[in-house]
């Protein structure tokens, strides 16, 4: 009887398993600690983090040297994620954003470490909710510079203004999808602005917004956009038929 080698992992294709199959479901974690076990590995490593698309941070505890480390060989991603690590601060993420010109989407949801510096310009997609660091101005600044976002999240963000949300209306004409919930502070005139000036926009989650007004939203439903808040859907249509059964003449 012949003897064969046993199989290693290193044995399979790389692109077409190892990188697409395989790599994807380990935790960054499982990934530093596998290129330390041989020199095959250790290439195995390198080759799949110049190539990669996706890394998923989220919620993991580690220094912020470490993340610039680890991200280091990083020019390929479009999606990247450090959602939930309030470790984590601007300057790997700057390092980060300057070698990965095609990213389009980024988490940093509850991230309240940073102060608005690694916030960069070609995103489609933003999330950062629970910043709480992260006020009007900086914001501003952004939106500003990120003219092709399509979706942006600022959901629980305290400090979030109409102010904010005119720089937005004015600088993101190709929103489709704005969530704002629990953002306390803004109101019918600021959002009115988003929608005179994103007529793409499809998608809008105001819950825990009590300055704004069911009849404003309502006349957004009526618009075609998908509204998510407080107020019933039905209560809205039932409240609304009960007006026009008066004969008021209510403008919105």
């Amino acid at each position: 009887m012949s003897y064969k080698e046993p199989l290693q992992l290193s044995d399979l294709p790389w692109d077409d398993v190892i990188f697409r199959h395989i790599f994807p479901l380990l935790k960054v974690a499982d990934l530093c600690h596998l290129q330390g076990v041989s020199k095959d590995f250790q290439q195995l490593y390198i080759d799949y983090m110049c190539s990669c698309e996706k890394l998923d941070f989220s919620e993991c505890t580690m220094t912020n040297s470490s993340l610039q480390k680890v991200t280091e060989l990083c020019q390929n991603l479009r999606w990247f994620s450090v959602a939930w690590c309030p470790w984590v601060k601007d300057p790997p993420l700057i390092a980060l954003f300057k070698k990965n010109s095609r990213l389009i989407h980024v988490d940093l949801c509850g991230c309240e470490g940073l102060n608005g510096l690694s916030l960069q310009s070609q995103l489609r997609h933003i999330n950062t909710a629970s910043c709480w660091d992260i006020n009007d101005r900086t914001l501003g600044e952004f939106f500003h510079k990120c003219n092709k976002l399509r979706v942006i999240e600022l959901n629980k963000m305290e400090l979030i203004t109409d102010t904010i949300l005119h720089y937005l209306a004015t600088n993101c004409p190709h929103l489709e999808h704005l969530n704002v919930a629990s953002c306390w502070y803004i109101t019918d005139k600021g959002l009115k602005k988003v929608v005179e000036y994103c007529k793409v926009l499809r998608i809008l989650d105001v819950r825990f917004c009590p300055r704004l007004t069911e009849q404003y939203l309502y006349s957004l439903y009526l618009r075609g956009i998908n509204v998510k808040s407080d107020y019933s859907l039905a209560r809205m249509v039932k409240r609304r038929k009960h007006v026009n059964n008066l004969g008021i003449n209510v403008q919105i």
